[in-house]
This record gives C-alpha cells, sequence and structure tokens, in this order.
C-alpha cells in the first residue's frame, strides 16, 4: 500500500500543477478571489506561511508584494518549480514539507497562514485533526488562517 506522500507526489508527477490558476476560466476566478480575500488581512511586511504551495502561484504572487513568505510543499515536483520560479527572490522560503507536521516552525509565527492544497489530501481524521491544529499554533493570535476543502459529499457524488 503506498503512503499519503507516494501518492501524493505521483499524482503531482503527472499533473501540470503550475498552470492550474491559469489555464481556464475557473483557475483565474479562483486565484482572483483568493487573493481578493487575502487582501483583506495581509499587506506588505505581513508573514505568510502557505502549506501545501504546489508550484508557488499564490506564495510568489504575494512575495512580489513585499510579504515575508515560507512556502511548504509535500511534492517533490511541485518543489522544484517553485524553486525555479521564485529563484531570485530574497523574501520567500521553501521547504519540503507536510501540513501534519510544522515543527520546523515556533508557535505563533506567521500572521496569516494559508492551507489551500492540502486538506484534499488528507483522508484520515487525525490526519485533518492534526494539519489544523499544527496551522493553529503556528499562526500569531489574531492571526487569520485559509483553508480550502472539498466535502466529502462531493467526492462521492451524493446529492443534496
Amino acid at each position: 500500500m503506498r503512503t499519503r506522500e507516494e501518492t501524493v507526489s505521483g499524482f503531482y508527477d503527472q499533473y501540470d500543477e503550475d498552470g492550474r490558476l491559469s489555464r481556464t476560466r475557473h483557475g483565474q476566478l479562483e486565484h482572483t478571489i483568493t487573493m481578493t480575500y487575502i487582501h483583506r488581512y495581509a499587506a506588505k511586511g505581513s508573514k505568510i506561511l502557505e502549506i501545501g504551495a504546489g508550484t508557488g502561484r499564490y506564495s510568489i504572487a504575494l512575495a512580489k508584494e513585499g510579504m515575508d513568505v515560507t512556502a511548504v510543499e509535500l511534492a517533490e515536483s511541485n518543489l522544484a518549480v517553485l524553486g525555479k520560479n521564485s529563484r531570485g527572490m530574497e523574501n520567500i522560503t521553501s521547504y519540503q514539507g507536510d501540513a501534519t507536521d510544522l515543527g520546523r516552525f515556533a508557535d505563533n509565527s506567521f500572521d496569516v497562514t494559508l492551507s489551500l492544497g492540502p486538506m484534499y489530501h488528507l483522508y484520515e481524521a487525525d490526519d485533518v485533526d492534526r494539519a489544523i491544529n499544527e496551522a493553529i499554533r503556528v499562526t500569531k493570535p489574531g492571526g487569520v488562517i485559509f483553508f480550502a476543502f472539498i466535502s466529502v459529499f462531493a467526492i462521492r457524488g451524493v446529492q443534496y
């Protein structure tokens, strides 16, 4: 049986994540709306953590706006693209890591935490709880956490 890490990495080895938010109107709309909400809580100088940063579409855009961005990505192929796309940017740092273990970061470190991808790949309740608890732990009191996820009802095709 494959681990979650192997499954996620295998998926992204075959999927063009870098173009997801630009190649379709749906992706463009998602990016625009998400950035609008992020800007309500983050500005130049804000410390941002993006967990599940993918190829860095949000991380790089926010760093270009003068935010201090830390990006965490599980899939090596996505991390390689993120590194290439952010080369030369001093206010973005990227690490390979998992949403369920952010132990490299101290408590209360970030003004805004983005978890816009990992919840799609967490299937066990304990993993979901750990990812949420880790995001809370590393976010400053009064900070904001963004989560994106798909309802289990959507995955199962249940009509409601």
